[in-house]
């Protein structure tokens, strides 16, 4: 149940959201392992001049987060995650900088469809110890 937001200096185009979210959306499937039906991308834009690195206004730039449920992924993953998107960024934007981040809650911490994620791994083991008994 990732939650990734992507904020982009670059000019807003349907078609670039379309393929960030799409690209955002394969790789925290792919690379961390969730679920592509749990996974929502938020892509938002800021002009050019509200976009700095060093006291200088760059044309193109990226900062994205996802947020995780804490432990669910290893050092690697993550690393890997901030490497990929990275790149993959970089070619959809076409050679700028960026910053990915990666969030880690505590399950007890937020949810989604007004459930914990601590909720639903509870549920989840009741059911299955449930389901070996019988």
């Amino acid at each position: 149940m990732p939650f990734v937001n992507a904020t982009l200096c670059a000019k807003p185009s349907p078609a670039l959201t379309g393929r960030v979210a799409l690209a955002l959306t394969d790789l925290t499937v792919k690379v961390l392992g969730k679920e592509r039906a749990r996974t929502t991308v938020v892509v938002q834009y800021v002009p050019e001049e509200q976009w700095a690195l060093g006291g200088a206004l760059l044309s193109r730039g990226f900062y994205v987060e996802v947020k995780i449920t804490s432990s669910t992924n290893s050092r690697d993953d993550k690393a890997r995650y901030v490497r990929e998107v990275h790149r993959a960024l970089q070619t959809l934007l076409g050679g700028t900088a960026g910053y990915v981040v990666v969030d880690e809650i505590a399950p007890d911490s937020w949810g989604h469809g007004g459930e914990t994620q601590e909720a639903r791994y509870v549920r989840a083991t009741l059911a299955k110890e449930t389901s070996e008994a019988a």
